[in-house]
This record gives structure tokens, C-alpha cells and sequence, in this order.
């Protein structure tokens, strides 16, 4: 049986997980079709914002999962929080870009986040 805990987090995830692509559609096309340097800078500090708040947002969520699964899900969530955090306080705009891709990405594939999702809902439990 599926643990509705964990449904819920995956859920909340990938609306996290769209809501960043969504933004860094928004700034790529201000970027691009307007060459609005000041709209692509909000929206990758937006991003950043985003995800540093990922772990407190989701720990309601993460606090019933079992115990083998809770720790690994808190800490890898905690590791995007911290990774985001540090872009913000180098208020580096590349570091915001590059968070979530790993340095093999390429146009299409999924981003760290959702990997992390994809395993999760392969994982049992």
C-alpha cells in the first residue's frame, strides 16, 4: 500500500518542480525576446527564493514518512535549500541559473529536482 504522506509530498513537489520551470521560462523569454537583463535577474532570485524555502515548506509533509525513507528525502531536500541559500547570499545570478542542473545537463532532460521526484516515486513505502 502507497503511503498517502508521501503522495502528498510528490504532489507538492512537482508543483514546486513546474513553478520553476515557469519562472525560468518567464525569464528566458524576457531575456531573449526583449533582452530585459533586470526581468531575468528577478526571476532567477525568484527562483532561488523558491527553492531555498523548499525544505521548510515541505517538512510538514516529510515529517510522517517512515523513518528510512523521512531522513534521505529531509536531507536531499535540505541540500537545495542550502545550495539555493548560498546563490542568494553570493547574489551570484549564475549559481541561481545553474542550480538544479547538473554540469552534464542538456535542453530537455530533467533537472535534479525532478530526478529526486522520479525516484521517489519509484522508491517503496
Amino acid at each position: 500500500m502507497e503511503n498517502p504522506q508521501k503522495e502528498k509530498l510528490i504532489a507538492a513537489l512537482r508543483e514546486t518542480a513546474q513553478s520553476i520551470r515557469d519562472i525560468e521560462e518567464e525569464a528566458f523569454r524576457a531575456l531573449n525576446e526583449s533582452g530585459d537583463n533586470t526581468v531575468y535577474i528577478d526571476k532567477m532570485r525568484e527562483k532561488a527564493h523558491l527553492l531555498s524555502e523548499l525544505s521548510g515548506r515541505m517538512a510538514p509533509l516529510t515529517a510522517d514518512l517512515p523513518g528510512e525513507l523521512r531522513e534521505p528525502v529531509e536531507d536531499r531536500l535540505a541540500r537545495f535549500s542550502a545550495s539555493a541559500a548560498a546563490a542568494l547570499n553570493l547574489d551570484s545570478i549564475f549559481y541561481m541559473y545553474a542550480l538544479l542542473y547538473p554540469e552534464d545537463y542538456s535542453p530537455g532532460d530533467p533537472n535534479d529536482l525532478e530526478r529526486f521526484i522520479a525516484a521517489l516515486e519509484e522508491e517503496t513505502g
